[in-house]
């Protein structure tokens, strides 16, 4: 009597296997893209916060605080001039070619106090900082009153 052997997986085994590789695939990418996304954003609130210290140090300096524009909007992507004069020419602030979010520090005519913004790129979400270090913002269209 000849034995036949059969080797490999039947079609229901490997079925079972697609099927869990997909529900495993469709809870772990939303998750994972949640969590990228909340580190760009600490990333922007972290850059507002290196910004208002420079703010600090620069107006403790000078008595005057350092400003780009009178005016900041969501297209305003100021981080190398920020980078260039606030920190001495280091790249604290992230200005990349596709930055997450764009940077712009804002002023009224007068240099005692001022407004930085951190805007998210293709979206609403916007947060800021002022001279006395409040914190404001929009996050997924709800205003936060501290961040």
């Amino acid at each position: 009597m000849v034995k036949k052997l059969t080797k490999g997986f039947t079609l229901v085994e490997l079925l079972v296997v697609v099927a869990l590789i997909g529900i495993l695939s469709a809870i772990a990418i939303p998750a994972y893209n949640g969590y990228i996304n909340g580190v760009k954003i600490n990333s922007a609130q972290n850059s507002l916060r290196l910004i208002y210290l420079a703010e600090v140090e620069q107006f403790s300096d000078n008595g005057e605080y350092y400003t780009v524009t009178s005016s900041c909007g969501s297209s305003s992507h100021l981080a190398s001039s920020i980078n260039t004069n606030l920190f001495n020419g280091s790249k604290t602030l992230p200005q990349e070619s596709n930055p997450d979010f764009y940077f712009c520090i804002e002023s009224g005519d007068v240099a005692t106090e001022y407004k930085a913004f951190a805007y998210k790129v293709n979206g609403d979400d916007w947060f800021s900082i002022d001279h006395n270090n409040d914190h404001l913002g929009e996050l997924s269209g709800k205003s936060i009153d501290d961040w």
